[in-house]
């Protein structure tokens, strides 16, 4: 028996369009990958459509009725409106949201190339001649090296993999007779050339416009005590707001100012440490209409922050508090569809299992660990294993931008003079994706696998 490590590259022969990068040797950590520490991601290559299955009415008794909801768009359902959400141990100095200015011109993003079926396959690239593919069909794991010239491929061997990040794999090769699945690989071989032939040699390109610019639309501030276009909220229901009941458990309700508990009424947050396995989530101060969907409680029910072309920026820290209880010194910034907490975070009746959307930002894995990663739940969500080092001691300033025009969302770290003015620059943010298109140390590409 013999085991070789492999560094995946990309999937499906496609190195430009379906990298996966890994900056560094994977580490298994406690079931968690890590590769290596950067300051900045870029993801590409969202699902421009499909559905989900949407709340439509949460019975006393607990039955939870759902229907389809088809989306369509750049980024999928990430479109849809968003919630912020925030774990401790954490302080939230600064916060903002921008859109892009009306007089842009939106242009929908084609799908990458996807082939529909129940066959997985990753490619693992080599220095020599041909390419090394590794497929799954049908429970069986098969590699071949295909040169993609036409010239004859290396007769296919069965081996096992075992789980592992898609950056690093150990791949151990075993003989087992062939016969049976020959002819599946030439098929998934095939299929390789056909979607090699039809992808982009690049990934989209972001075109600024001139004069362009993004418009802050939310701002908080902590030590001034400003919150324009914000509302804070916890599941804290039955505490002066929201509701509480034995089915469902706690609604949301108004966050109060020290961020532990319920509000009859929205209060500022005041600028505060959030300490362990303490939450709290922002809204826009938009009450819900119908583009809401069902929420449990109407009264305090608001939209989040909706758009294809959207940007977030955070000041931040996570300091160690020592906690080692239920998620003890376990931070996390992450994003949420809307209409998730609008029914139940922590309920089984939410569309999240469907695909609706979530974006871990930062989040540490295990209690006390300097690690932040980033991943995305969606239909075709999937996460990087580089990392970002937790902030403990000092205030970072993030931005999480996401963009209609390159079908991305990028994850990048601001110098710490960076402002949070009233707008930014078309151009500041081509900067911003054009840095992280292109190889560079600190710098992740990471784009979405295709199913075959």
């Amino acid at each position: 028996m013999k085991v070789t490590n492999l560094s995946i590259l990309a999937y499906t022969g496609l190195a430009t369009a379906l990298t996966q990068q890994c900056s560094g040797s994977a580490v298994n950590e406690g079931g968690n990958w890590f590769c290596g520490v950067i300051d900045q991601i870029l993801y590409e290559g969202f699902s421009s459509s499909g559905n989900f299955k949407a709340v439509t009415k949460m019975g006393d008794d607990g039955s939870c009725d759902q229907e389809p909801f088809s989306y369509d768009g750049a980024l999928g359902p990430l479109s849809e409106d968003l919630s912020v959400h925030i774990r401790g141990p954490f302080n939230l100095k600064e916060f903002a949201v921008y859109n892009l200015g009306s007089s842009e011109k939106k242009r929908d993003s084609a799908p990458s190339p996807h082939l529909h079926g129940h066959r997985h396959f990753h490619e693992q690239r080599k220095k020599k001649r041909g390419d090394w593919v590794t497929a799954t069909i049908n429970g069986q794991v098969v590699s071949w090296e295909n040169t993609y010239n036409g010239s004859p491929a290396t007769q296919a061997a069965p081996v096992a993999i075992p789980a592992a990040p898609t950056d690093s794999v150990n791949v151990v090769n075993e003989k087992k007779p062939l016969d049976k699945i020959k002819s599946k690989v030439e098929n998934v071989k095939s299929k390789v050339n056909q979607v090699k032939s039809k992808a982009p040699s690049k990934a989209k390109e972001y075109t600024a416009t001139p004069g362009g610019h993004w418009k802050r639309t939310s701002y908080y501030n902590a030590q001034r005590r400003v919150a324009d276009n914000v509302i804070f909220m916890g599941n804290y229901g039955g505490e002066g707001s929201g509701v509480f009941d034995n089915t469902w458990g706690n609604s949301l309700s108004y966050l109060n100012a020290n961020g532990n508990g319920g509000s009859s009424s929205p209060k500022i947050l005041k600028d505060v440490f959030i300490p362990s396995n303490k939450e709290f989530a922002i809204f826009s101060s938009e009450k819900c209409d119908e583009s809401c969907g069902y929420s449990r409680v109407p009264d305090v029910a608001y939209k989040g922050f909706s758009g294809s072309n959207k940007i977030f920026l955070f000041n931040f820290k996570m300091p160690f508090d020592g906690n080692t209880g239920f998620n003890g010194d376990m931070p996390a910034l992450w994003a949420l569809n809307g209409r998730i907490p609008r029914t139940g975070q922590y309920s089984g009746c939410s569309c999240w299992k469907t695909g609706c959307g979530e974006v871990d930002i930062y989040e540490v894995l295990a209690t006390g660990d300097d690690k932040c990663k980033s991943t995305f739940h969606l239909t075709n969500g999937a996460g990087s294993s580089d990392y970002f080092m937790r902030p403990a001691d000092k205030y970072i300033k993030v931005a999480v931008v996401f963009c209609e025009r390159t079908s991305s969302v990028a994850i990048k770290q601001l110098d710490d003079s960076f402002d949070f003015g009233s707008s930014l620059s078309d151009e500041t943010v081509k900067d911003w994706i054009k840095t992280m298109s292109s190889p560079k140390k600190g710098s992740s590409l990471f784009q979405l696998s295709v199913s075959v």
